[in-house]
């Protein structure tokens, strides 16, 4: 059986069966499966379910995030030997693929696959942002959501969207070396692309200086000064 094993200072605490039947919750409070008594946890941090073709785990908009293998996510399938992070506490997660949940990716199509995940993930963008209901598309819609907690989903439903401390701007953030204009978020008919608004914007990607125009993908943490934020693709 899949199990997650939670640790603080390399020390094991206690070992947690993960089963394909039911939602696992993460949590400080009470009402968690595994519960994290730390401020630094969000009451609800994170859920962990089975999908078709293997266990996910889901931030739940959690205020200082979740990290697989120190990278932070917004979802992410688990695989054996995946050490999550949250708070300073870890999760080990276990999984023999010679169990009864084994992996069924040989015996199901890539189309199968590619559907399901779309699915999977138009869920994920719908409890994050809370709009509307499934319908068919032929291009997904770009989203920002806030690392912070402090605002609601940004939807990008236009051509160029502004980021900087300018009141004008459609995403206004907060800082002592961020430009009026620091970053825009463009999109075309088949991306999403951002690019500094001046030089010495401080614009980052997945953590890294951006100079120039970038394509977006799904799940990229996108930082002007201090704020964070991440862009993901949601099915309208």
């Amino acid at each position: 059986m899949p199990t997650l094993t939670l640790s603080y200072n390399d020390q094991e605490l206690h070992t947690y069966p993960v089963s394909a039947e039911r939602l696992l919750k993460i949590g400080r409070s009470d009402q968690n499966d595994i519960i994290i008594d730390e401020a630094a946890v969000s009451s609800v941090h994170a859920e962990v379910e089975f999908d078709h073709d293997g266990f996910y785990l889901t931030d739940i908009q959690s205020k200082n995030g979740t990290f697989i293998d120190g990278e932070l996510i917004i979802s992410r399938k688990l695989k054996n030997g995946n050490v999550i992070t949250i708070g300073t506490y870890s999760l080990l997660f276990k999984y023999d693929v010679s169990e009864n949940f084994r992996e069924e990716a040989d015996s199901i199509s890539q189309a199968t696959m590619m559907l399901d995940t779309s699915i999977h993930r138009s869920k994920l963008a719908k409890s994050l942002s809370e709009i509307g209901e499934e319908k068919e598309t032929v291009k997904s819609r770009g989203m920002i959501t806030f690392l912070d907690g402090s605002r609601e989903p940004f939807a990008i439903d236009k051509p160029l969207v502004k980021i900087g401390k300018e009141p004008g701007c459609d995403i206004v953030v907060k800082g002592l070396f961020i430009g009026k204009a620091a970053a825009e978020i463009r999109q075309s008919k088949e991306n999403f692309y951002i690019r500094p608004s001046i030089e010495k914007s401080r614009l980052k990607v997945n953590y890294k200086t951006v100079k120039e125009e970038t394509i977006l993908k799904d799940f990229d943490v996108i930082e002007v000064g201090a704020a964070k934020m991440q862009f993901y693709l949601s099915m309208p």
